[in-house]
This record gives C-alpha cells, sequence and structure tokens, in this order.
C-alpha cells in the first residue's frame, strides 16, 4: 500500500535534515542610549539663529514707502520700475475731489517710511477733480454783473460755463443779454453741462465795415486792419497741422460782409502743430534730444547719479499725453549711471590751491549730483610728491562708496649741518644764523620775539618742533612739521 505521511513526516526527529530542525527563538534587548539634551538645544539654537539671518537676509522688506500724496500716476510707476516693484500689486481707486486737481494721488494704503517688499499690494485713491455731476445752484445771471458772474464761474470751478459779448442796444454794459443751457435745465445743472451767458458790451458805434478774407494769413496782417477799422479783435488760438504757426485759420464773419464799428471779429489762429508730451523716461539722452528737436520743444537737463545706465532719462517734469505750449517748462534728469570716474591724480593738489581745481573738489562737485561719495584719506612722506598733492587715488568709485586717497606728507627731511653752521651750536646764533641753517634744510618754520634778560637781542630765546621731536643733526624732520622760533629782544624800560 502506498505510504500516505506527509514528505517530512517521513524522517524521525532524528533523522530529518538539520535546517529543518525547529528553532527556539530568544528576544534580544537593545541597549537604549540615553538622549545629549545640551546638544539638543545647541543644534535647536543654531537652527533659530539661521533662521532668523535667513529671514533677514532674504525674506525681510527692504524697500522703503515713499510718501506719494499730492503726486501722480506717472510718479508711482517711476518708481515701481526703478525699485522692480511687480505692477500686479498697485491699484488705483478714482474719485471726484473738489479741492484737488485731476489726476493727483489722495492717499495711499501703506505708511510712508514703511518698508515693503517687491510683491507688495498697494490701493491709491486718485482725484478725478471736481464732480462734473454735482448740481450747481444757478444765481439770477440777469442782476449780475460780468466780474461777478465770472467769480462764480471760478468758486465752482465751472469749465463749460463761457462768457460772450455782444452790443446791445437795450442792455447795459457788463450786464446778462440772454444765457442758454446746452444737456440739461436750469433746475437741473451740473458742472459737467454747458453754459454760455451772453454779456452786453452797451450800444454799438455807428458805422459799417466790410470784412476782408484773413483766412491763412499773418494774424499780423489782422491786427492792423482791425485797429485801423475800429473792429474789437478776439483771438483764438489753436493747434493746426496745416497752417503755419501764427496764421489765421479762419474768421467769425465771412469776406464780403459788413459790421459795425465797434463790433468783434473773432479770428482763430494756429499754434503751429501740436505737440503731446511722451513718456520719455528710460529713453536714451540722444533720441530725446532728436525728438525735442523735430518737435520744437525747449527743455532743460539736469545730471544725476542713478541706478539707471549712463545717458538715460530718469524723471521728467510734464506728464504724459499733457499738450505741450510754449509756457511749459520741460525738464529732464539724465542718469550718470553708478560709477563716479575720478581719473589719475597724482602729483595734484587734493585741495585747490592757487586757483586750481583739487581732487577734494571734484568728490565735492559729484556729490552734489548725488553720488554720495565718501572719503578715506591716507598720509604718507614722499620725496618726489609736494606736501598736500596726491600720491594715489581710486580711479572709479561706485555711487554710495568711498574715495581712497593717499596725501603727500611731503620729505621726510634728514637734519644735517653746513660748513658754517651746525645743530649743536644753535643756540649760539643770531637770527640771520638761524634762518640761514633752517632754510639750508628746506624747513618749515615761524619766528616770533619775545623779550628775554638772559639772552643777547636776536638770539635764540627758544626754539622747538610741533611734534616735540628733536632738533640735532642725523634725526628726521617731516616737512609737515612746523619749527617755531622765538627770538630773544630787549626788554621794555
Amino acid at each position: 500500500m502506498p505510504d500516505n505521511k506527509d514528505f517530512l513526516d517521513q524522517f524521525s526527529d532524528a533523522g530529518k535534515p538539520a535546517s529543518f530542525k525547529e528553532e527556539e527563538r530568544v528576544p534580544v534587548k537593545k541597549e537604549k542610549k540615553p538622549i545629549n539634551t545640551k546638544a539638543l538645544a545647541i543644534t535647536a539654537g543654531v537652527l533659530l539663529v539661521l533662521a532668523i539671518a535667513s529671514y533677514f537676509l532674504f525674506f525681510a522688506p527692504k524697500i522703503e514707502m515713499p510718501n506719494f500724496v499730492g503726486m501722480t500716476k506717472n510718479d508711482v510707476a517711476a518708481w515701481v520700475k526703478q525699485q522692480g516693484i511687480d505692477a500686479t500689486g498697485i491699484l488705483f481707486n478714482e474719485q471726484y475731489d473738489f479741492d484737488t486737481d485731476d489726476g493727483t494721488i489722495l492717499t495711499q494704503s501703506i505708511t510712508p517710511g514703511k518698508k515693503v517688499r517687491k510683491d507688495v499690494k498697494i490701493n491709491f485713491n486718485l482725484s478725478k477733480g471736481a464732480d462734473p455731476d454735482e448740481q450747481i445752484s444757478v444765481p439770477d445771471l440777469y442782476t449780475m454783473e460780468k466780474e461777478d458772474i465770472q467769480a462764480w464761474i471760478q468758486s465752482n470751478k465751472l469749465q463749460k460755463t463761457k462768457i460772450s459779448t455782444s452790443y446791445n442796444e437795450n442792455v447795459d454794459a457788463n450786464f446778462v443779454i440772454d444765457y442758454t443751457f446746452t444737456g440739461c435745465e436750469e433746475d437741473t445743472f451740473t458742472r459737467g453741462c454747458s453754459l454760455k451767458i451772453n454779456v452786453s458790451k452797451g450800444s454799438a458805434p455807428a458805422g459799417s465795415v466790410t470784412v476782408e478774407d484773413f483766412e491763412k494769413k499773418p494774424y499780423a496782417t489782422v491786427e492792423s486792419w482791425a485797429k485801423s477799422k475800429k473792429i474789437n479783435l478776439n483771438k483764438v488760438e489753436q493747434y493746426s497741422d496745416k497752417i503755419d504757426k501764427d496764421y489765421v485759420i479762419s474768421q467769425s464773419v465771412s469776406s464780403g460782409k459788413t459790421i459795425k464799428e465797434g463790433e468783434t471779429l473773432t479770428v482763430v489762429v494756429s499754434l503751429g502743430k501740436a505737440v503731446y508730451m511722451e513718456n520719455v523716461i528710460g529713453w536714451d539722452i540722444k533720441k530725446f534730444e532728436s525728438w525735442a528737436l523735430k518737435n520744437g520743444v525747449s527743455y532743460k537737463s539736469n545730471e544725476l547719479y542713478t541706478d539707471y545706465a549712463k545717458g538715460i532719462i530718469t524723471t521728467q517734469s510734464i506728464n504724459q499725453g499733457k499738450l505741450i505750449s510754449e509756457d511749459d517748462y520741460l525738464e529732464v534728469t539724465v542718469s550718470l549711471g553708478n560709477v563716479v570716474e575720478f581719473g589719475d591724480w597724482y602729483n595734484r593738489p587734493y585741495h585747490a590751491i592757487k586757483g586750481v581745481d583739487g581732487l577734494h573738489e571734484k568728490k565735492d562737485l559729484e556729490n552734489e549730483k548725488g553720488a554720495d561719495i565718501d572719503t578715506k584719506k591716507d598720509y604718507k612722506y614722499d620725496d618726489n610728491v609736494p606736501l598736500g598733492y596726491v600720491i594715489y587715488n581710486d580711479r572709479e568709485v561706485e555711487v554710495g562708496g568711498t574715495l581712497n586717497v593717499t596725501i603727500s606728507r611731503g620729505r621726510n627731511i634728514l637734519l644735517k649741518d653746513t660748513d658754517d653752521l651746525k645743530w649743536s651750536e644753535l643756540y649760539t646764533y643770531d637770527e640771520y644764523k638761524v634762518r640761514q641753517l633752517l632754510d639750508a634744510n628746506d624747513l618749515t618754520y615761524t619766528v616770533d620775539y619775545k623779550p628775554d634778560s638772559d639772552k643777547p637781542s636776536g638770539y635764540i630765546h627758544s626754539i622747538s618742533r610741533a611734534d616735540g621731536g628733536d632738533l640735532i643733526a642725523g634725526v628726521y624732520c617731516p616737512q609737515d612739521v612746523t619749527i617755531t622760533v622765538e627770538i630773544s629782544s630787549k626788554i621794555s624800560e
């Protein structure tokens, strides 16, 4: 019969393979190491310091928020570009404000002086000027004179309210003949509505004049004609791309028609081609000069050290889009870059001497242009460079950096005897010999006179160095150290 035992059951305990014997499992306990709390505390402290340092080095806000109240959008745009601010976080909210001109910043959401990051979110409130929809009470214009009406217009900032004048036989001069509203009625009048007020000039003078054709003729021709014919002339200026400056574009009365003496002829006179201000910030100076010359724009340029590259326009005094007139004064700032070039000042004066500009004055001049350069001076003796002259200087210095200068103290003179004069016999010499010895050694000295009963008149009372050093042969005395000599004189009786 077949054996039904399991394969392994065929083996007795003694006969089973060694690899299949049952093993006894003995648990092993690992010895726990004690925790070093001091090491953990030190590690935590180091990590905390590194975290704080990383914050201030990489994450802390570093840009100071300016005060833009009273300024414009263009001023904000220039700051955003200069500082690399993320423009998506800059928001402008417009609102009407009677007391503030259109386009002027009223408030800002971040306090001036606060440090911000480049991804800062800032809200600005921007004035739209006086509210055109504000309802204005219309006084009894028929009882008012012209000056009172003008004062009412000005005080309410009614830019669309105009006064015209004409002769009238029935209405006294300076009083209203009639007035008309456009876009509203008197009881719904707002600042945005148009109002034309016709004011009387009184009775027209006698006589009639035939009007000539003045279009495309010089305005001076119209002036001369109007004066000779006793016609009042109203000049309205307007820009034109087709009619030259100071020539007539149109006239209110056609040629061939007659008007009475004393009446008004209105002529529209060309201001020439209209020129609108470009946003020139970021332009190269040569491109700007070409634009100004082409458009006849007068300007003044100021140079200033900035973060912009050299020769780039950084500011403009007239906002982009503004129509430029003859009365406008355009100023632009041209960047000098962020590196100041001093050149080589070797053997030239540090301070100005006898009208020669010195390196010190050069640095001050550049600082007036925003260079903000400090000076670090060092002094050393030099037999070849005169006292007070430059031995070495940095050729280029970054804006806000330090200019290193080495200035000569002159020669360090070794005191020597001459053939006839000796330092050891100095106190036996009269004033003449003392001066001879000092001059022979090329020393800087002053001479004074002092009464002395123990010394003969004209001989040394005392002699000393400003640095307290000795005055004997074989000793060095710097050229910039002054020798003070006191000569004895007779005592006054």
